[in-house]
């Protein structure tokens, strides 16, 4: 029969966590797989079996806390691929006319839009601000006057 020492142990399962990780990409399971580490270090350094699930334990809750402030200090912040998708919003835009369905022909930017209403209940003329872009259309919202 072979035996596998206990470090090899935790090593291969923190191997196999990791793995796991790299296809289901979350930080959580990285912290797991750091835990795991952890204990075939303990493993390694002599530490009976009580001794290396409480390094696993104490490595796991420092790697999840580790996450919860990372998640927590990036979350509220949009990337720069966002931001520059959403250029057009909040600028202005000025409608001369609205069509009998609701939708306005507006020029910006230099070219032609279809702008509809957005959050506002029905378009008039005066200068709304950009909510959204909608595909080819401008979605806008609160009027700014006229």
């Amino acid at each position: 029969m072979i035996t596998i020492s206990p470090t090899i142990a935790w090593f291969i399962a923190a191997a196999l966590v990791l793995a796991l990780e790299l296809f289901l990409t979350t930080a959580y399971l990285l912290a797991v797989s750091f835990g795991l580490a952890a204990g075939a270090i303990a493993a390694w350094a002599g530490f009976g079996f009580s001794g290396q699930i409480l390094a696993c334990a104490a490595a796991v809750a420092l790697g999840c806390v580790a996450v919860l402030i990372y998640k927590k200090k990036f979350s509220g912040r949009k990337d720069d691929s966002m931001r520059l998708q959403n250029l057009d919003e909040g600028r202005l835009v000025r409608v001369d006319s609205v069509g009998s369905d609701g939708l306005a022909v507006v020029t910006y930017r230099g070219a032609t839009w279809i702008a509809r209403p957005g959050s506002a209940s029905n378009l008039t003329p005066g200068v709304w601000t950009i909510e959204s872009v909608d595909g080819t259309q401008l979605v806008l919202g609160e009027r700014r006057g006229s």
